[in-house]
Parts: structure tokens; sequence; C-alpha cells
């Protein structure tokens, strides 16, 4: 039998690392093909409809969570129902954490793919605001993608995100100082997908059964998947095994909100504080708590504590600005929001204004109807100064009916989380509310034209 030199053993295993690799991909990018597969069965259902007026809705989660629930669901029903003479088709093209950079390199081909007749955008919230020095704004503009393809490929990849994932675990295994979990974590259902994540996770508490992140990571996972008592069950496996892990106190407090009464969970976001004084969102929570209960004086106390430790951040001034409208106190809000705008929060970074004018010079090109929506309780002006000039794009603004219906109820029945500042991720109530209003803008716009 013929010897194998040193350079045939080198490229024999340099191979089987690559085909390794290539297998492993392949594995993790078909869990992730099979989440999306619902998505896009529905997406070719409406199509399949013959002389339909065909919408495509580009976004982040705010457009693609929610299912049957969500705003382009819910738009093609209540466009139908509305039986204005035209059959409409609605595309629900919303990819969790993508960012504008993403969806207008995919534009093209979404455009040739659907062929739609008009195109929705809501998009910019994960782009970030402005670089700061514990924030990274994993952006870029369009005509970059090209430029680092070799890079963006392999960040992109299944595997590059699994990497990160392991290397989390092996920080922590190094000696991480328990209780300190950052707010702005890796989380790995963006990674990969809610059961591979939930898989991954049980695997490591398996393993390792006093890791007390792996279960704080696991309960934020349930707890983005609305499995409030499986969240609460791990925050309080974390807890056990370590006292001192105030983000796992925090959750817990943020899953028992309406289990448990409002006092016995400010307790848990006191708790939190108590371990660690700069916990951001513990204030923010706490200060949400003192506003349902109409304790002002408490809830204008703790927001500006939030904005004392990160001045540069909105969530605390977009809540207090509620806080102050909420008790009639309009100078003091108008005098905040001042300070949002020289901050310039209302406004979006240099990175998102480039793709949001590049896909409008994409889709206008076309001649397609382009229609512009704000996020709710957020101020349209942004959005039509980012777009200037904005001749034939319909706006949808959704401030004055999200604030109104807050008012007349509460925060809670059309949001589940605070993740945008002053809005969130909308329960099917909040999205029902999106999508009438969307769908307003439409018909007078369908109006229009046949007059």
């Amino acid at each position: 039998m013929k010897a194998i030199s040193l350079r045939q053993k080198i490229a024999l295993i340099l191979f089987g690392l690559y085909s390794s690799v290539i297998l492993l991909e392949l594995g993790l990018r078909l869990g992730g093909f099979l989440c999306l597969s619902l998505q896009e069965y529905r997406n070719k259902v409406s199509l399949t409809q013959a002389g339909t007026y065909r919408i495509m809705c580009l976004g982040e989660s705010t457009t693609a969570v929610g299912k049957e629930y969500s705003y382009p669901s819910q738009l093609e029903n209540i466009l139908n129902q509305r039986n204005i003479g035209i059959k409409f088709a609605v595309i629900n093209k919303g990819l969790s954490g993508t960012t504008t950079g993403s969806i207008v390199s995919h534009l093209e081909d979404n455009l040739k793919k659907y062929s739609p007749d008009m195109v929705i955008t809501m998009m910019g919230i994960n782009d970030g605001r402005h670089m700061h020095a514990d924030r990274e704004i994993n952006n870029m503009k369009y005509e970059n993608l090209d430029t680092k393809k070799v890079l963006l490929i392999f960040r992109s990849s299944r595997l590059y995100k699994l990497i990160k994932l392991i290397q989390l675990n092996i920080i922590h295994k190094l000696g991480e100082k328990k209780g300190t979990v950052p707010p702005e974590e890796i989380k790995l259902k963006n990674l990969i997908n809610y059961k591979q994540a939930e898989k991954m996770y049980t695997e490591i508490i398996a393993t390792d059964p006093e890791n007390d992140r792996a279960c704080f990571e696991l309960a934020q996972l349930y707890m983005d998947d609305e499995r409030y008592e499986k969240a609460r069950e791990m925050c309080e496996r974390a807890i056990e095994i370590n006292p001192r892990n105030d983000w796992a106190y925090l959750v817990l407090g943020i899953c028992s909100k309406k289990k448990i009464p409002h006092e016995e969970t400010a307790k848990l976001f006191r708790k939190t504080l108590e371990i660690n004084s700069s916990n951001y969102r513990a204030y923010i929570e706490l200060g949400l708590l003192h506003k349902a209960t109409g304790e002002y004086y408490k809830c204008e106390e703790v927001f500006k504590k939030a904005i004392k430790i990160r001045p540069w951040d909105e969530f605390a001034y977009a809540a207090l600005i509620q806080c102050y409208e909420d008790q009639g106190k309009h100078k003091l809000a108008k005098e905040y929001s001042g300070l949002l705008d020289i901050l310039g929060y209302e406004y979006y970074n240099p990175v998102t204004h480039y793709n949001y004018r590049k896909l409008k010079d994409i889709v206008t090109h076309h001649g397609i109807k382009l229609v512009c929506v704000q996020y709710p309780v957020r101020s349209l002006e942004s959005l039509k100064k980012l777009l200037e000039p904005y001749e034939n794009i319909i706006f949808v603004d959704n401030e004055k009916i999200f604030k109104n219906a807050i008012k007349k109820s509460s925060y809670d029945e059309y949001f589940i989380d605070i993740f945008g500042g002053n809005f969130g991720h909308c329960t099917p109530k909040g999205d029902r509310l999106l999508a009438e209003n969307i769908a307003n803008a439409i018909c007078e716009e369908v109006a229009f034209m046949n007059e």
C-alpha cells in the first residue's frame, strides 16, 4: 500500500474539517428554515388568489411575530372585510432581528419574487441610534454590503452564531462574576431559533446544574416566547443557585406582574436594585409599576434615577414624559421632550437615513406605492424628515391613536414589553389597532385612485 505523504495528510485533515463545518452549517440552517416555512406558506396562500392587490410588509420583529395575530395578517383580514371592490393579499416579509441594511439588500429579490403593488415599511429600531462606549451598533449602509461580503457571509452563518454561544459559555466557565449578566447580552434565540435554543440551554444546564447564567438565559427565552410559568421556574432556580443574580430577580418580577400583587412585584425589583444599584432596567420596571398604581411621585423619582445612570438612553425619558402627560403636567412633558430632541433620539442615525432613502428610491423606481409606517406612540415628523422630499409616499401616523388608546385602558393592553423605549412588541390587540390604522390609510389611497 502506497504511503500517504505529509501534504496529503494535511489535505485530508483540511477536507475533513471543511466537510464537518459544511454539514454543521447545513444542520443549523435547516432549523432556521423550518421556522420561516410557516410564514412563507401563508405568503404563498395569499399569492395564489388571482386578481389580488398585493401588499408586501417589510420590517423586523414588530412586523414578523404574532402569526395569525401579526399586523400583516390582521391587515389582510381587515381590508378584505371592508368590501371596497378590491381583493387584497398581504405578504409578511418581516424578520426578527433584521436591520435596514439587510432589508434593502434583499429588496430587489423580494420585489421580483412577489411582484407587490404596494410596499409597507416599519423599520429602523434595530439599527440603533448613536455609538456609545458601551454599545456597538451592528449595522452598515446597504452599498457597503458587497465590499465586506466574505466577512458578512461568515457572520451571517449559523456556525458563527453557534461559536458566539459557546464563547459566552466558556467566558462563564472561566470565572465570570455571578450576578452581573449584562443587559445587552447576545440571546441564543436570536442566534438560531426558539426550539434549538431551548434544547441547547437545557443541555448546558444538564451538564452543569449550577450554571445560574444558563438558567437565567433560558428564563428569558421562555419569557420572550410568552411561557411565563416556565420563565418563573427557571428564574427561581437561578436565584437558588446564585442569590446575587440581580437579572434573575428582575425577570422573575416581569413574569410575575399579572400573577402576584403589585407590592410583591415591587419587592422583586427592589431586590434587583439592592444587589445591583446600577440595574437600569429595574428602575424602568419599578417606575412602570408605580405608574400603573397611580403613584406618580414614586414613578418620577425612579425614572429620574434611571436617566442619571444612562443619560444618553431614551427609555426613561420616554417613560417620564408619559408620566407627566398622564398627570396633565404638559409643561414638564414638553421640557423633557425637548431634551430628547437635543439628544437626537427622535431622529434616525445616518445609516438608517441612508438605507431608508435607498429603499424609497428602489420601490418608487419600480412604480410601486410606498407606505411608511411610524412605530406606535412615536412622532411621525421624524420619519417625514428622513424621507424629504416625500411626494407620492403614504405616511401612517400611530402616535395619537396609540396614546389615546393607552390613556383609556393601559399600556399592557397594547404592548408586551418596552423594548423601543416608549413602545414595544404589540399584543394581538395592539397589532389590531396598528392594522386598522394602516388599513384606513390604504383605503383612503384606493378611494383617491378610483376618483
